[in-house]
């Protein structure tokens, strides 16, 4: 008569930690937990930016939050962009063209708007430009480009603009009440997006920047006339090039 010989099989891990006791079984699911936190890190977010204003215009059009000026009117490039669509200001080789936001924005606690631009142009071509700007609300009006208080501007001087020409690549920084010399000979930010940002700190410091590398800083003589801005996007563009802009960002760093 062959004997029964029982077999125990040792219970698999999981069912180890339910057999431990109770104070065991407490620390090695606290030792497990700090396992997966130094392995997998929560990372915090200091001092969160605060997005006020966004616009990309995936829609494909220009939606009702802007207030047009200019002729020929300013339309959505459907075939380009950062992605594709975007917005092109349409202005010509006279007269820029543009839009500007009907909501308006408190500089108190500081602003940053920054929007992509997108020149290219002809080596022989001219009067193409992209810009950005700050406004005083109280003077947006509509059918009228406000004046500018505070923007940036990037475009293309060539042979046929007879009063400078072989500029090329033309940057513009522009404070009110403030000359700021151009720069010339720009070319490396011609033929692709560049994300171009004017940052203004609750101290009232204004730093303009592309994509993110400071150019210059400059206290405004009159910010403390201005409450609120609206933000402008305007340019210039004809058979010879081409001006757009994209992803505008407005927020309180």
């Amino acid at each position: 008569m062959v004997s029964e010989k029982k077999i125990f099989l040792s219970p698999p891990p999981i069912l180890k930690l339910r057999h431990a006791s109770a104070p065991a079984f407490f620390l090695i699911r606290i030792s497990l937990l700090a396992l997966f936190c130094l392995a997998f890190p929560v990372v915090e977010t200091a001092n969160a930016e605060e997005i006020l204003f966004s616009e990309d215009f995936q829609s494909g059009e220009i939606s009702d939050e802007w207030v047009f000026f200019g002729d020929p009117t300013s339309i959505i490039n459907q075939d380009q962009g950062n992605p594709a669509p975007c917005f092109c200001s349409n202005g010509d080789s006279m007269y820029g063209s543009g839009i500007c936001t009907k909501e308006t924005f408190s500089i108190e606690n500081g602003l940053v708007v920054q929007c992509d631009l997108f020149i290219s142009c002809h080596p022989r071509g001219a009067w193409i430009d992209a810009r950005f700007q700050l406004c005083d609300a109280d003077q947006i009006v509509w059918g009228q480009e406000p004046p500018p208080f505070i923007g940036m501007s990037f475009g293309f001087m060539g042979e046929l603009d007879w009063s400078a020409p072989h500029l090329q690549g033309v940057l513009g920084q522009h404070i009110s009440g403030q000359r700021i010399p151009m720069l010339i000979h720009m070319n490396q930010w011609l033929d692709g997006w560049h994300t171009f940002k004017i940052e203004i700190n609750p101290e009232g410091l204004c730093s303009f920047m592309i994509d993110d590398s400071l150019l210059s800083s400059h206290q405004p003589l009159l910010l403390d006339s201005v409450d609120q801005i609206g933000i402008v996007l305007k340019g210039r563009s004809t058979s010879w090039g081409i001006a757009l802009h994209d992803n505008l960002l407005v927020y309180v760093p």
